[in-house]
């Protein structure tokens, strides 16, 4: 059995999924994945110093590092909790069009994997450990980030996004996923639009922001359980929005207008936008780096292209990432490091960038075998966990 993981791309190689496990690709065409330079990402994101990508074998069909739901999955989070080496807990949550939902939380255990005729590397098993139901879609979860989980007893929360803002608590003692509070965005009447996202700051975790269909943005304070503050944040449907890094007043949004805005809550007479072309499409999801608040990343509907922006320089993207030969499906900074970033889309593949001085050069690479719907990175930066139809597969950057 093998372990999946991201390889260099010095070679044009990508790891993909057999029926036997997983096989070496070999070479990819250079329309679909450009060439990378010899100094992108490096020994810092683990990258094989050697240049060549590491083939892996397995003789069994069960895939490693992998969890399989009954159902179509979306939504995913890795908990960013420093423990058990950074790999602790990931949530992810079904998506299906019946009352149906659930969300489903694994622990990543670590392991040592044989490699055929070759030493054992370290690799993880994912097991289920808690579930519960979730009517509606979850269009976003994430774990608390400041989890207070190392703790002797201590609980860790989990945020849902769908027809109602849901606060979640999971018992690592006993096991179990309940739902502590339900928070609804109503504006004029007792209608609550549905959420689109949601996201939880990470300086103060009592604060959480959602967007909405009905053109609003909600900041949440959970210590109340009340709305501190709702506004009109485009002028259509908002799909996502994020608070920039280290700031509990400033947050940027994209949604069905196409445009990038940057809001402050000490200054809500204006929102300043970043980024919005003639005619836009509606952009889908956007992306705030943990490292430097000023750096976002989106895409918009239909498209292969990834905008890379500065908050600094707006009007026009800094980079744009276009390696993808379907659509986009998901974008996330890396946790630990500033210039680097990984996309998802319909080709099956996760791409990991480098895109420091105004660069965009691929270093990693990984393939599955149907389209990606979403990734999410661990709390150290060295494993992607990848969603495609019904499975989670968590991959190891080397």
């Amino acid at each position: 059995m093998a372990q999946p993981s991201l390889t260099k791309r010095s070679s044009f190689s990508v790891l993909t999924h057999a029926s036997g496990g997983i096989r070496n690709s070999g070479p990819t065409s250079a329309s679909a994945v450009p060439p990378s330079s010899n100094t992108l990402l490096g020994p810092a994101l683990g990258a094989n110093t050697a240049g060549n990508a590491t083939m892996l074998h397995s003789s069994t069909s069960r895939r490693s590092a992998y969890f399989e739901s009954h159902w179509p999955l979306y939504a995913v989070d890795w908990s960013k909790s420093a423990y058990q080496r950074g790999l602790g807990r990931i949530a992810v949550a079904t998506c299906t069009e019946d009352s149906g939902n659930r969300i489903q939380i694994m622990q990543a255990i670590p392991v040592a994997e044989q490699q055929q005729n070759g030493p054992q590397v370290p690799s993880i098993e994912l097991h289920k450990v808690a579930e519960a139901g979730h009517s509606y879609p979850c269009t976003r979860l994430l774990w608390d980030p400041l989890s207070r989980s190392m703790v002797p007893g201590g609980v860790e929360r989990l945020a849902t996004a769908g027809d109602f803002l849901r606060i979640w608590e999971y018992n690592p003692e006993t096991m179990s996923l309940r739902q502590r509070s339900l928070l609804a965005n109503k504006t004029k009447s007792d209608y609550a639009a549905p959420l689109t996202s949601l996201d939880w700051n990470s300086t103060d975790n009592s604060l959480v922001i959602t967007s909405s269909i009905d053109t609003t943005c909600t900041i949440w304070d959970l210590n109340t359980s009340i709305a501190k503050t709702q506004l009109i944040a485009h002028d259509k449907e908002v799909f996502d929005a994020r608070f920039t890094a280290g700031n509990v007043d400033v947050f940027a949004s994209v949604g069905a207008d196409g445009s990038v805005r940057v809001f402050d809550l000490r200054s809500l007479e204006h929102s300043t936008i970043i980024y919005e072309p003639v005619s836009p499409p509606p952009l889908l999801r956007i992306s705030t780096n943990s490292r430097d608040p000023n750096l976002l990343a989106t895409f918009s509907v239909d498209s292969n292209v990834v905008h890379v922006l500065d908050i600094r320089s707006p009007g026009s993207p800094v980079v744009e990432l276009d390696a993808h030969v379907a659509n986009v499906n998901s974008v996330e900074w890396a946790p630990q490091q500033r210039n680097v970033l990984a996309t998802a889309a319909d080709d099956c593949q996760v791409l990991v960038w480098d895109v420091s001085a105004n660069r965009s050069d691929i270093g990693l690479a990984y393939t599955e075998n149907s389209e990606v719907n979403n990734i999410t990175w661990n709390a150290t930066g060295d494993w992607i966990g990848v969603v495609a139809g019904r499975g989670v597969q968590a991959v190891r950057l080397q």
